[in-house]
């Protein structure tokens, strides 16, 4: 029998990698794809939930993956549901995930160009002109995204990142491997602008919430500072609970169960 949500956010709760090796560098162990299929799991699940409660569900390929289109009346919510495929048969933007530093800075130049003509370097091999060299063709990647889309127009743009921590001592957090979140998180303010609604969503395991951390409270902490504006929204989920809210919304949005 299919596991619901509710069973598989448990299982998100409790997931925890391995702790620490000597000499084993940041990146060199894949403690993060046991918790990635969960997620995809989270995904299916919802995905079921909603085709069980009348939506229309439609399958297609995009920016090179599987997706569910899932409709209700004159709403639709774009899923992200399987791996990776060859062929595209639909071009959706909204579904990007990747963004080039290059589009990043010219959308930011338009309408800045006093202040970007302060940050050449003025000497070495990015000084002056040859200042947008230094990130030419760099791009920017999140996890995964979903949208929601409302008579053909798209109304919120849901990015993800997927992270799980670890703690060797059962104390506190290991290690700095979260700090590239810090960085997702100032170019979500960039790539925000872009659309009329983007929300930027954390899905962790729950060591965030079991073990002594910094990430945690500041993320909460910047979320509630970036509602103050309209293009922003931050939402982080650990807990069984705060993924249950997730599910209640976009369950809500789409067929308006709670």
């Amino acid at each position: 029998m299919a596991q619901s949500c509710s069973q598989i956010a448990e299982e998100l709760y409790a997931y925890e990698a391995s702790g620490s090796r000597a000499n084993t560098g940041a990146g060199g162990r894949q403690e993060g794809a046991g918790f990635e299929r969960l997620v995809r799991a989270w995904w299916q699940a919802l995905h079921d939930d909603l085709v069980s409660r009348g939506a229309e569900v439609e399958h297609f390929s995009s920016q090179r993956r599987t997706w569910a289109r899932l409709s209700s009346g004159n709403r639709s919510i774009i899923l992200p549901i399987a791996h990776s495929v060859q062929d595209d048969n639909e071009d959706v933007r909204w579904l990007e995930t990747s963004f080039s530093a290059d589009s990043i800075f010219a959308s930011f130049a338009a309408s800045n160009p006093e202040s970007v003509s302060t940050y050449p370097p003025e000497t070495g091999p990015y000084a002056h002109e040859k200042y947008p060299q230094m990130f030419s063709g760099l791009t920017t990647k999140f996890d995964d995204t979903l949208v929601l889309i409302e008579n053909g127009v798209l109304k919120e743009k849901i990015l993800l990142e997927y992270k799980s921590a670890k703690s060797t001592e059962g104390r506190q957090i290991d290690g700095n491997a979260h700090e590239r979140l810090s960085f997702q998180m100032l170019q979500y303010l960039e790539i925000a602008t872009r659309y009329t609604r983007c929300t930027f969503s954390v899905f962790a395991n729950g060591a965030f919430a079991k073990y002594r951390n910094k990430y945690h409270v500041n993320f909460h902490m910047q979320a509630d500072r970036m509602r103050s504006f309209a293009w922003f929204n931050m939402e982080h989920a650990c807990t069984p609970a705060e993924f249950g809210r997730v599910e209640s919304r976009l369950r809500s949005w789409l067929v308006g169960a709670p």
